[in-house]
């Protein structure tokens, strides 16, 4: 049906762990997008590419982090924006476990890119990280949400977050496919310990 085509075209289904990717040589992320595509939480586009540097949906970005995490599927919240999603058994299990919530009641912007503070909030949710709240001092430290600062400030003092080399950290700048699998494959690694 539409559901498989629309899920290959996002570089999610997991027919591919063996697939060899064409454009991540040498990219920083490399080692962890095939550390994760070979676990089958993530695959790449059906011509080869993986798009490091494109940007990820929240959608995408929530499908990921269920399947790397292995979490049983649940029925849970179910917006009006994701009624008839490809993803919306993904988001919902993701709601049901408290790891996502909509901007209301009925939206949760599927398809709005996911920005690194709501990556790190969906992260330290899903993994529980333990509440570390020490001072973070990047450039930029007072452009994180009042909602993603305790959820931001852990995830950066548990290592799952990184800032750029300029020292800032660039919360509502939209997070890449390479960040998305980086970051989610520290907490995989977290999550085991």
């Amino acid at each position: 049906g539409t559901e498989t085509s629309e899920k290959d075209t996002v570089g999610l289904g997991n027919e591919s762990a063996g697939q060899l990717l064409t454009d991540i040589d040498s990219h920083w992320a490399e080692e962890s997008i095939k550390e994760l595509v070979g676990i089958g939480a993530v695959s790449g586009y059906p011509d080869g590419t993986f798009r490091p540097n494109n940007m990820i949906t929240r959608a995408e970005f929530a499908t990921i982090l269920v399947n790397a995490l292995e979490l049983e599927q649940r029925s849970g919240k179910v917006y009006q924006d994701t009624a008839g999603h490809w993803a919306e058994k993904t988001i919902s299990t993701a709601a049901n476990y408290g790891i996502v919530s909509g901007y209301d009641e009925n939206t949760f912007g599927a398809k709005d890119p996911v920005t690194r503070e709501q990556m790190a909030v969906m992260i330290v949710r899903a993994a529980k990280l333990s509440q570390v709240i020490e001072e973070i001092s990047f450039k930029d430290k007072d452009n994180i949400s009042d909602w993603a600062k305790d959820g931001v400030t852990i995830a950066i003092n548990n290592g799952i977050i990184n800032g750029y080399p300029d020292q800032t950290l660039r919360p509502q700048g939209n997070a890449t496919r390479a960040e998305a699998v980086s970051v989610i494959l520290k907490t995989i690694k977290s999550f085991g310990e």
